[in-house]
């Protein structure tokens, strides 16, 4: 009976022994996942919106800024004005009417045929005939029976309002138009009607969630467009969150309404795996619980028949103690044991100094996350080629620069020879468009070192501390930078000189014991990170020296090992920078 109880007991503490330590961190873990994924994702969902905003504004503004070219002809231009007024209020025209009619259409065809979310512009000024000139009618003018909606706005409006806007749907042919009105000098009004359809789609391509709603209001808060599931009213009710940015220029207003179960999508699923995860470590650890009460109580059992045995005087050794009694065996192996876990320490903390330093080289390699700034340079390079409608200085340097981030982002961490001078060679190029002529840069190689392998950027930094800390202090006179890569005695050497301002004896003195002791300086970073990395990539054999004059020049030099391959590859193998 006593047995059976301590067998429980035990039973009952291994049980909690097993779960208790990993319930609470898989509690602990999800409370804290679940709360942290909340906030990430309500801090994303609040950036992106306001970016979807603030995306939307810049369109729709871009769209309006068309009223101000039309105000430069219709309402300050005395000539334009004046055939406007000729035009409209002449009752039957004639050639030179025509002519001028052909002109002020020139005017407003142009933004029209150029522009694909404008539908139609109007001009109007008052005049006995009840006529407007619109764009693309081929010569000739509308009475005001065409289009009347737009009449009973301005009659309204005229008086007290300088602009305004409307959602408007033309009965003719049933397009739908936002139409914005601005107000110009002797009662005319320019009358600008976009496309609420292609308006709409991009809204529809800027949504984050398909769920999303999007509305933009005019400035007494009539809804001028909107695309999502819900209405504005509902919108502001209690199951969306809306963010709202207005437009200080045309008194729009752009508001984004999501439903509040999408901030609570991501906790809501951490919740969930986290009580599965519960459920599947009771279940296990009662079934570990179990087995482990049964191993040990059997090996109870034995000791119990061995102090028995030992207290009759019986010859112990007839109680065979098997592997799985691993507490009887333990004192017998114990001495073994510790020469075989002091082996296994050895070889741990080996391993972990070699993770430790490709860690650490990769983190100085990698500071950033270069997708999402490649990605979004490429977009760049578009947007100024679609913008100049040429290629520009700035094309050059977007493809220069995208080219050094793809070499960044590969994620061996060598590279040959050949591509370190090609990247370093696009890096100067961005230089040259930042300085001008400022500097040259020589290079100096023989073709059968390009196979040669070498950490992934070495030649930037030295160059980039040449210009900074030499060619830019440098007083008058261009400055030039040589590069020289060699090898010799199975070694590669690596010169950069530069003609620049030269380093202080005190200050060189700092940096070369700074080198030396390995500790970061607070100038010259490039120069520190690159001796750490070759040092962590070639060990100690590998040296880094800096000499320089004041006024006349710095030199670094590197000397890097390379094993017998290497140097037979760089006496055979020959490639080619073309």
């Amino acid at each position: 009976m006593r047995q059976r109880f301590y067998k429980h007991k035990y039973f009952y503490d291994m049980l909690i022994k097993f779960l208790l330590p990993v319930l609470l961190s898989i509690t602990v873990v999800g409370g804290v996942g679940t709360a942290v994924g909340y906030s990430y994702l309500k801090t994303e969902l609040d950036q992106t919106n306001q970016k979807l905003l603030q995306s939307t504004l810049y369109s729709t503004e871009l769209m309006l800024s068309e009223l101000d070219s039309l105000m430069l002809a219709f309402d300050i231009n005395p000539g334009i004005i004046n055939k406007c007024y000729h035009v409209l209020n002449t009752e039957s025209l004639g050639y030179q009417e025509h002519q001028d009619l052909t002109t002020i259409e020139t005017f407003i065809n142009a933004p029209v045929n150029a522009r694909q979310y404008i539908d139609s512009i109007y001009i109007y000024y008052p005049n006995p005939y009840n006529r407007f000139i619109r764009s693309n009618n081929r010569g000739g003018m509308l009475g005001i029976g065409i289009d009347e909606g737009w009449l009973e706005s301005y009659q309204v409006h005229k008086d007290k309002d300088k602009t305004w806007s409307e959602r408007r749907r033309l009965g003719t042919t049933g397009r739908d138009l936002i139409t914005v009105y601005q107000m110009m000098d002797y009662d005319g009004v320019i009358i600008l009607n976009l496309d609420a359809r292609y308006m709409k789609e991009l809204l529809d391509s800027a949504k984050v969630f398909s769920n999303q709603s999007v509305f933009i209001c005019s400035q007494n808060g009539d809804v001028l467009l909107q695309t999502g599931p819900v209405s504005l009213e509902e919108a502001h009710g209690k199951d969306s969150v809306v963010y709202s940015m207005d437009s200080e220029r045309y008194q729009w207003s752009y508001q984004s309404a999501i439903p509040k179960i999408e901030f609570y999508r991501l906790p809501l699923l951490i919740v969930r795996y986290t009580f599965v995860c519960i459920l599947l470590v009771t279940f296990l650890g009662i079934l570990l619980a179990y087995a482990a009460t049964r191993l040990s109580y059997r090996n109870f059992e034995t000791l119990q028949e061995l102090m028995e045995a030992a207290r009759e005087g019986k010859d112990i050794h007839e109680y065979e103690v098997k592997e799985s009694s691993d507490y009887f065996a333990y004192i017998t192996r114990q001495m073994i044991q510790n020469f075989i876990e002091q082996d296994f320490l050895r070889v741990q903390l080996s391993e972990r100094k070699y993770k430790l330093r490709a860690t650490e080289l990769l983190a100085m390699q990698s500071q950033m996350n270069p997708h999402f700034l490649y990605n979004t340079l490429e977009t760049v390079n578009w947007k100024i080629m679609e913008q100049t409608g040429k290629r520009t200085a700035a094309n050059d340097m977007l493809e220069d620069l995208s080219e050094i981030l793809v070499y960044s982002l590969d994620e061996r961490e060598q590279a040959t020879l050949e591509q370190e001078i090609h990247v370093t060679e696009c890096y100067i190029k961005i230089l040259k468009e930042r300085y001008g002529e400022l500097f040259l840069v020589e290079w100096s190689y023989e073709e059968e070192v390009l196979a040669i392998p070498v950490v992934k950027f070495v030649l930037q930094p030295l160059l980039e501390n040449a210009v900074n800390h030499g060619i830019r202090e440098k007083e008058g006179g261009t400055g030039r930078i040589r590069i020289k890569i060699f090898v010799k005695e199975e070694k590669l050497h690596i010169h950069v000189v530069d003609n620049g301002a030269g380093i202080e004896k005190e200050k060189l003195t700092r940096l070369r014991k700074g080198l030396e002791e390995g500790r970061l300086g607070d100038s010259h970073i490039g120069i520190f990170n690159t001796n750490k990395r070759l040092q962590l990539a070639y060990g100690e054999s590998c040296q880094m020296k800096i000499t320089s004059r004041k006024g006349e020049g710095t030199v670094v030099m590197l000397v890097i090992p390379m094993s017998r391959n290497e140097v037979e590859t760089a006496k055979n193998d020959t490639f080619s920078l073309n």
